[in-house]
């Protein structure tokens, strides 16, 4: 296994079964610690800090509305 030798908490191999039930277990983590790495990065967590200072809720409402629109709703 990939992971042997880890400490991990169980709680943390929960996330990992809740996240990714049918995943075998080296195959969630790879996920997890790819995900972690990522969210590392400068750039998207830029991205990611900028996009939630935006009003989402405003957002997800104006998305509603065009898409009602391009149905002809």
């Amino acid at each position: 296994m990939g992971d042997e030798g880890r400490d991990r908490s169980p709680e943390l191999d929960q996330v990992r079964e809740l996240l990714f039930p049918n995943l075998p277990p080296d195959e969630g983590w790879a996920r997890i610690d790819a995900a972690i790495s990522r969210a590392a990065d400068p750039a998207r967590t830029e991205g990611i800090e900028r996009r939630a200072q935006d009003d989402l809720y405003a957002a997800l409402l104006a998305a509603l509305w065009r898409l009602k629109e391009e149905r002809g709703e």
